[in-house]
């Protein structure tokens, strides 16, 4: 009762600074509690920076307590102000603290700072800056009360809406975390807002005493401020998770998808190998039976077979065994001779091949700047990329159309490698561009799959892109694609140069 009715004693502005400063206290430890829970458990970068800020915050309020108690009922000025100085130090200790959090979440891959040795920076520069003002207006205007509480608020109100504008800018800026970093915005600027409301009051120094009623109103409004800045930081909070969780669980799903679609392949390549293997001893049947009847087929003057079924029947079996082979190379069941050699002599040995192959109607460039370079891999299996990139090129393009096809030695860095598969280091590139068609993007994730054709029933195998993409990968390379419908298409294949 007698600490009830020293207060009671106290003139409206004391009752005010007091009152709001107790309630104040409960409600940001309280707020500061609940971030510190939310950060250990979810162990997010921006919201243990917000609970950082928000530790500092109830430090402020807690020497505001015995600011605020000094100066109304002991009288003591002067210790008032001193322990205010630090309160509002640690109040801007926390502006590094909101900066990490809004970097944590437009760029959460960001590296950490210090953020201790700014804070105290950023403390020791406002304490001077304050403390100038505060004991300046003191000593030379005791009797102007007003001067010294104004900058006093004034200060603290430059320390809350600093980190305000910082969320601000991020918010109008932001590609994602939007909503999180617009609630830090809005509980930020309600901390802001309350401090401005304290400046305009911080006027009423001297001034006569406002009824209990209106004590009782603008504590409960300075209290209403506080409690809606820690509602938003901790809406901020969840907003943040809630963003994580949704991007976590479309991850999820799509490596869900690759490991179905890798055992999809998996189980197509061993009936590829199965089916490559019973189609060989049906074509060694074949070539035997052709090769007893070739010596009992008439033949000419010069002792050729006559007419042209041989030579079909023939040319249908080297068919069918290119078909088995490329079958094999899907299945990963073929065997492969590793030797190194010159895949820009190997490019130029195809060259006559390429051009039967491209037709008379199709002009085919052929470059090579990789001189000197050196694979290890199997060599049909270059010569097989080849063939098929440009058989696909081929059939995507008109008549007066055009193939180029360029080989060249690349030096792939860490940073702005063309694929995040493919490891720093040389590596030999094979570029086929055609001007044909171009692919339509809805069906260029799945270009690459076995059996996958747009061509007619009959004209395509679907196994030519998959075979490129197997022996790329099976040497640790990989195939790029852009592509642009009207204008053509460009393979990029990288293979580890030797």
């Amino acid at each position: 009762m007698a600490l009830l009715s020293g207060f009671d004693s106290l003139p409206s502005f004391d009752q005010i600074n007091l009152g709001s400063t107790l309630l104040q206290s409960a409600v940001i430890i309280g707020f500061a509690v609940a971030q510190q829970g939310v950060a250990r458990h979810f162990d997010r970068p921006g919201m243990r920076a917000i609970a950082g800020y928000w530790a500092l915050l109830a430090l402020a309020v807690f020497l505001s307590i015995f600011s605020s108690w000094s100066g109304a009922v002991w009288n003591e000025r002067t210790l008032s102000r001193a322990i205010t100085a630090l309160s509002v130090s640690a109040m801007a200790a926390g502006i590094p603290f909101v900066q990490r959090a809004i970097t944590s979440l437009l760029r959460p891959a960001a590296p950490s700072q210090n953020i201790a040795s700014k804070a105290l920076q950023w403390g020791v520069a406002v304490l001077l800056f304050y403390a100038v003002g505060v004991f300046g207006s003191a000593t030379l205007f005791p009797e102007f009360r007003v001067l010294t509480v104004s900058w006093s608020r004034v200060t603290q109100l430059i320390v809350l809406s600093i980190p305000a504008v910082m969320a601000w800018r991020a918010w109008r800026n932001a590609r994602e975390h939007h909503a999180a970093l617009q609630l830090l915005f809005i509980g930020l600027t309600s901390l802001a807002a309350r401090q401005l409301f304290a400046v305009l009051l911080g006027l009423r120094v001297g001034m006569p005493d406002l009824p209990l009623s209106g004590v009782i109103v603008i504590v409960t409004l300075d209290v209403l401020f506080v409690s809606a800045a820690g509602v938003f930081a901790l809406l901020a909070s969840t907003a943040e998770e809630v963003v994580l969780m949704e991007r976590q669980a479309a991850e999820l799903a799509r490596v869900q998808q690759r490991l179905a679609q890798g055992e999809r392949m998996e189980s197509l390549g061993r009936m590829a190998a199965a089916v490559a293997h019973d189609m060989n001893n049906v074509l060694q049947v074949l070539g035997l039976t052709l090769e007893s009847l070739r010596e009992r087929l008439p033949r000419d003057a010069r002792g050729d077979v006559r007419g042209d079924a041989h030579g079909e029947v023939g040319a249908a079996m080297q068919h069918g065994r290119s078909l088995t082979a490329q079958l094999l190379t899907f299945a990963r069941a073929r065997p492969t001779a590793l030797v190194h050699f010159d895949p820009a002599a190997r490019l130029h040995s195809l060259d006559a091949l390429l051009r039967v192959m491209a037709g008379a109607s199709i002009e085919l460039q052929l470059s090579a700047s990789a001189r000197g370079a050196s694979l290890l891999m199997d060599p049909a299996q270059f010569e097989q990329i080849v063939i098929n990139l440009v058989a696909n090129a081929r059939d995507a393009s008109d008549a007066g159309g055009r193939i180029a096809v360029s080989l060249d030695l690349v030096s792939l860095p860490q940073a702005g490698r063309p694929r995040n598969s493919l490891a720093p280091g040389e590596y030999i590139r094979l570029i086929v561009a055609d001007t044909g068609m171009g692919i339509p993007s809805e069906i260029r994730d799945s270009i690459f799959e076995p059996f996958f054709t747009t061509k007619s029933v009959g004209q395509g195998t679907g196994l030519g892109l998959a075979t490129v993409h197997g022996i790329a990968k099976e040497v640790a390379g990989d195939v790029l694609l852009e592509s642009t419908v009207g204008r053509g298409s460009t393979f990029e294949v990288y293979l580890p140069a030797a």
